[in-house]
């Protein structure tokens, strides 16, 4: 029986021996030649649809970049490997700009360990049956979204498919922020439709539902997932359709490389239909909060963010149910003092009609939590003396 096809682009350099350590797979291997472009080339694009993984085994970092991008043109969904040295040099991310949404995995190798490099392209290729593999929280703020439902439904379909295609050990958890409308029994009727759809074991409560008891305007939906809900990387995104799945998938595959802590898209330069107040408003937050953000990150408001588990234990001390919609400020604020690991990229964003922020009163209330923030800055610069 055909298993699939595996391509190898290689320079070489590392001698891996790819025939013995990837056994049931039949390997194509495109060794690198100045004259020939190996993406495009015969032998590479007659096998495209056999491909069940790309690996990438290039020492110059340009060139497999290079290869990375051509292939996520013409392949947008392609499941790709990167090959890198276990002892590599300190740089910047440098797949932060890749495009589609298929997975991407950074693997170290090691030929002491030939078993690995098995391991991790069978977690690619199967990741119902991984050897290895991370669950992904994808964790929905719920509120009052009856008359905006049709963006959560068209939101949760894109989701859906991107989960069954690559996140197979994967949950979607609404958190229903005390909703006093319909929410509750449209999110379960759909529900009910997603289940009885499907004879696929993984799909089986993979949707399930929260309920806080008073409204705590996101603030505790957050502390509520990382406390309640058992995962490796918690995504936490709104619902409303307003974020595309392919940067969900782009800034996934960079948490699940594991380097960094945080990972968060910001809309404030991408984002579309905004009216000029709010743009005020947002400029003025970016302002004023900026002492209290880690480096490199300039947007504490976003309605996108992926936390590795490890990070969890670190976080929640800091935070509070009473936060409000600045509880994001409060999580950069958390993660600048706990010297975590913060990567920001913009994602393309669309502010839907309907949003349940208060100009007036959520930015009072976020200047109360700076103010608190600062408090708390203070108290602890004098315990220091």
């Amino acid at each position: 029986m055909d298993k699939g096809k595996v391509v190898i682009f290689t320079d070489r350099e590392r001698n891996i021996p790819y025939t013995s350590s990837i056994p049931h797979y039949e390997l194509v291997l495109s060794e690198l030649n100045r004259s020939e472009d190996p993406v495009i080339s015969p032998h590479i694009r007659a096998v495209k649809d056999q491909v069940k993984a790309y690996i990438i085994d290039v020492t110059n970092q340009s060139r497999g970049i290079e290869i990375v991008s051509k292939l996520r043109k013409y392949h947008p969904h392609a499941s790709i490997m990167w090959v890198e040295d276990v002892i590599r040099r300190h740089r910047e991310f440098p797949f932060n700009q890749l495009l589609g949404n298929g997975i991407f995995r950074i693997f170290y190798y090691r030929k002491e360990y030939p078993d690995e490099l098995f391991a991790e392209i069978q977690s690619i290729i199967h990741p119902e049956y991984s050897i290895k593999k991370g669950t992904v929280a994808f964790i929905l703020p719920i509120f009052n979204e009856e008359k905006r439902f049709s963006h959560i439904h068209a939101f949760l379909t894109s989701l859906t498919k991107m989960i069954e295609r690559n996140y197979l050990h994967s949950s979607i958890y609404f958190i229903d922020d005390a909703s006093s409308d319909q929410s509750k029994r449209l999110l379960n009727e759909y529900r009910d439709i997603v289940m009885n759809a499907t004879d696929t074991l993984f799909k089986i409560d993979y949707l399930k539902m929260y309920e806080l008891e008073q409204n705590t305007k996101k603030a505790g939906l957050f502390i509520e997932g990382m406390t309640h809900i058992s995962s490796e990387y918690y995504v936490f995104v709104d619902a409303d359709n307003s974020f595309k799945v392919d940067d969900i998938a782009q800034l996934l595959s960079i948490a699940e490389n594991d380097y960094y802590d945080l990972v968060i898209g910001t809309k404030d330069m991408t984002i579309e239909d905004r009216n000029l107040i709010r743009t005020f408003v947002s400029f003025t937050k970016r302002l004023i909060t900026k002492p209290f953000l880690p480096k490199g990150v300039s947007d504490s408001q976003t309605g996108l963010k992926i936390v590795n588990r490890r990070a969890i234990p670190r976080l929640l001390p800091y935070l509070s149910a009473t936060s409000g919609f600045a509880i994001d400020l409060e999580m950069m604020y958390a993660a600048k003092k706990e010297r975590l690991r913060v990567y920001q990229q913009p994602v393309t964003c669309i502010e839907r009609e309907g949003s349940h922020v208060d100009l007036v009163k959520d930015s009072i209330a976020f200047l109360k939590t700076m103010g608190s923030l600062i408090r708390r800055q203070r108290a602890l610069n004098r315990t220091k003396r």
